[in-house]
Order: structure tokens, then sequence, then C-alpha cells
């Protein structure tokens, strides 16, 4: 089924979630950057600001939670300063001396320059929270090239892992690197990234692209002034990071991990698989669904992850593969994700469920024979006639949920027992 098309991307608004979206909503009318845009910005502000402490439990250990977004957006239009720098005046207006001392508007290109920056700041031997600005992505691609070991301490820091430079004049440790990254790039030289392997060896799959536009058009000379607004909001942000800075673990509770696997992994799980040229940019999607929902739920001063956390980072995973595809044409969609899409719509209607005709209003692209094969071929869906008003009877499909937590119980990776 090939559903998708390379269109523009639109932002749901599920991604302006709690406090950190509300924050984006309040000052959207002071700025023509991407309400996107401005919510990337603050929320790897965030991530960057909270320290290396907080992380997600997961089977495999205790994930950091730094993002690393890249706003592609063409010169001009795309307002990609813009929406930085409105979010980074909040930030300086909630954490002066963080945003003094801890935020650089030069990404290094070279492996010394990048650990030099973060030993400036650490304290015996632990690397201090860095956030890095970089307004020529591209620049710094074709500078990468000449130095493969940037590269490879980038990956090390997105992972959270040690650092180490040593030459015959120095020798550099970094323990619990801990950073995060804005970058902007025009769309036709986003291509450069994936070009990059060789310098810096798939390192491109850590950045979060982000498509960003001009979202209006302010007055010149009437237009209100946000610097009240930024006070307001700086606080609100300084409050929400101490917070933060105090948590060790984040948590996902048992219903919030069941509904996880059976509707958010399974839905960026399908979305992703499209083809090699996709995956190879979405390969850490998963990762920062859980890294992003984390921050949406520490933003709110919670230590426990909930489905609205989940369903807000899922809403800017899918935005960030709705970049991809529109702005790299080889990377066309396949639409594996509406099967996922669709039962997870089904499911969160409950015991009341929807009908055939609120399923195509939904999804508008899919016809009604590939709806059908959809339900059809999961066994948690249970389907019934309605009795008829005139014309043809709707169908209602309602999901069988003692079925399907036997199944999510016992490990099985089943939503469809048929294609």
């Amino acid at each position: 089924m090939n559903t998708l098309t390379n269109e523009m991307p639109v932002a749901g608004e599920d991604m302006f979630h709690g406090p950190i979206g509300g924050m984006v909503e309040e000052i959207d009318k002071y700025t023509e950057g991407s309400k996107v845009g401005v919510l990337v910005t603050l929320i790897a502000a965030f991530s960057a600001a909270v320290g290396n402490q907080p992380g997600v439990g997961t089977g495999k250990g205790s994930m950091p939670l730094s993002f690393w977004p890249v706003m592609v957006g063409p010169t001009g239009v795309g307002r990609k300063g813009t929406a930085t720098g409105i979010a980074m005046r909040v930030v300086a207006a909630g954490l002066g001396v963080f945003s003094a001392n801890n935020v650089s508007y030069n990404l290094p290109a070279t492996g010394l320059g990048f650990a030099n920056e973060l030993v400036e700041r650490a304290i015996r031997g632990v690397s201090a929270p860095m956030l890095f600005i970089s307004e020529e992505m591209d620049e710094f691609i074709a500078n990468a090239r000449r130095d493969t070991k940037i590269g490879g301490y980038l990956r090390k820091a997105w992972d959270g892992s040690t650092i180490g430079h040593r030459t015959s004049q120095v020798d550099l440790q970094i323990h619990k690197p801990h950073v995060a990254i804005v970058g902007h790039v025009q769309p036709m030289n986003w291509g450069a990234i994936s070009g990059s392997r060789d310098a810096t060896g798939g390192t491109y799959n850590r950045f979060f692209p982000v498509w960003v536009i001009q979202s209006k058009k302010l007055p010149v000379f009437s237009s209100a002034n946000p610097d009240k607004a930024i006070e307001r909001l700086g606080n609100r942000f300084r409050s929400m990071v101490n917070f933060a800075q105090e948590v060790t673990d984040l948590s996902v509770p048992e219903d919030v991990a069941k509904v996880f696997e059976s509707k958010h992994r399974e839905i960026c799980d399908a979305m992703t698989s499209g083809n090699e040229a996709l995956g190879q940019y979405t390969e850490r999607a998963m990762a920062y669904m859980i890294r992003l929902a984390g921050l949406y739920a520490l933003a709110d001063k919670r230590t426990e992850i909930s489905v609205a956390d989940f369903d807000a980072a899922l809403a800017l995973v899918t935005y960030m593969v709705e970049t991809v595809t529109y702005t790299l044409p080889e990377t066309s969609a396949s639409g594996n994700d509406i099967p996922a899409r669709i039962l997870a719509f089904i499911q969160e209607a409950g015991s009341e469920g929807v009908t055939s005709t609120e399923v195509a209003r939904k999804f508008q692209r899919v016809r009604a024979a590939e709806i059908r094969a959809i339900t059809d071929g999961c066994e948690f869906v249970v389907t019934s006639r309605l009795r008829s008003e005139g014309g043809r009877p709707a169908t209602l499909f309602t999901w069988d949920k003692e079925k399907s937590a036997v199944v999510i119980e016992q490990g099985q990776d089943a939503l469809f027992v048929a294609a």
C-alpha cells in the first residue's frame, strides 16, 4: 500500500503538549518563526540544562535525555534563526549563567576542538552540560570530512559515553558528556548529512530534522513587545529545570508501558520501515521517542511518563519522518504505518468502538477495501454490522482488550495475524 506522498509536513497539535508546549503557544504571537522551530529549540535547551543525571529506565539501562534537532528550511522564509533566537531569549531570561557559560554558537568540526569545548567546562573530568547551536550545519558537515574523530566523539556524546582524545601533545578524558545540539540547514544542503558517512560514521542519524517555515508576517513597527512574556516564561523555564536537576530516574508505569508497546512502538516501527534510505535517517526514532517523552514529563514536573507524553513524542517523531520524506525524495515513505495508526485509533475508542465511516474520515487517503483488509488481519478487532438507517449499513470496529492484554503479557509480537 502506498498511501503517503511527499507533502510538506504538518505539525500535529499533540506535540505542543504540557508546559513546554504551552510556552510555545504563548510566545507564538511575538515571532514569525515556526512553532516547531521554537518548540525543538526549547526542548533541546531544556535537555541540556537538566544535566546528565535524569534518565529513562529501560531494560537496557538508563537512557540519557539529550536532544539534537536540526531545522531544515529555505533561507529567508525558513526563519530558522528567528525561531531559535526567541526561544534562546527565554532560556537566557531563566538561566542567565547557563546561557553565558554553557551555550556555544559554534559546533567544532574537529575532534580536538569538540573535546576542548567540553574539557574547558569539566569539573574533575566530568563534563558540564553543553548546548551547541550551529547556524551553518551544512558547513559543519563539510568541515567534519577532514577529521574523522569528530563523528566518533559526537556519537559518544549522544550516548553519554566517555570521550578520550589522545595525541603526542594532549591526553584528554571527558566523563559523562551531556550535549544537546540545535542545527540549521537549507533543504538543498540537507543531503550533505547523508554524504558525510565516510567522515562521521553515521553520526547524522543522531540528528533530528524538522521542517520549518515562516509562520506569519508581523508588522515591522507596531508588533507587540515580548519582553514581559519572555521574562515570565524564563521564570517558568528555570522552575522546570530546577525540578528536573533533582531527578535521577524517570519511570514508565506498567499500564503506560502496555499502551506504548501496542500503540507507540508499533506505529514508530512501521513508520520508519519504508525503505533503506528512510531507515538510515530514522534509525533512532524509537530512542528519540523515549527521550522526548521523558523530557515532556520532566517539564511537567513529573517522574512518571504518561501516555500523553508518548503521544506528544510520537507526534514529533512523525513530523521528523515527514521532514525526511519531504526534503529527500529518494526516501519516499511506504505507508506501512497506516495499519498501526488505524488499529491504534480503534483501540483508543475502547468499548464504544468506531464505525467504518469514522475510520474513513480519519484516514481519508486509505480506501475502504484497505481498511477492511487491515481490520480483518488483526485478531483483536471485533467487527459487527450496525442497523441501517437508510443506505448502506455501517460497520462497527471494537477492540478485544482482554485478548490483546494476554498477547502483550506473553511478549508476543502480533498485532497482525494475517497480511
